[in-house]
């Protein structure tokens, strides 16, 4: 069995301009998804961290979130764990991390109850969840 390194060397937070956008990232966002991330961080506020290697100072994970903190001002406040990471293990988590996530599945009755409990008069949340909710064969709204 192997042994797992914890590869998490720090965490805090600090402005949103220092940060270090990763020049090897190949996500893109589409405006509807820059809408919901507003969104979330107007309704619910920072639910997670971004992720930046120490070594290299780039961002591997929350390119978005941030990019939205920058919108709000180069001041906000952001969350973020530090990992230590070689080159190379920062390219495998690059490319590894939102893959990874995308391939859960969903259940569409355990969605449809959490979509039944959500209250918010935010429109791009209710645009956001809305679009969820059909992409399943839901009803919301």
């Amino acid at each position: 069995m192997t042994e797992w390194k914890n590869r998490i060397v720090g965490h805090g937070t600090k402005p949103a301009n220092q940060f270090q956008a990763n020049p090897n990232n190949f996500r893109t966002h589409p405006q509807s998804q820059r809408r919901a991330v507003k969104a979330s961080l107007d309704d619910l506020g920072w639910v997670n961290v971004v992720i930046e290697n120490s070594l290299s100072g780039n961002l591997i994970d929350g390119h978005e979130r941030v990019w939205n903190a920058l919108k709000q001002g180069e001041e906000t406040e952001v969350p973020y764990i530090q990992v230590e990471l070689s080159e190379a293990e920062e390219a495998q988590a690059l490319l590894s991390l939102d893959p990874i996530a995308a391939m859960a599945g969903t259940e569409a009755a355990k969605m449809d109850e959490l979509l039944k409990q959500v209250q918010t008069d935010n429109a791009d949340m209710q645009e956001f969840l809305s679009g969820l909710a059909e992409e399943n064969g839901l009803y919301f709204g």
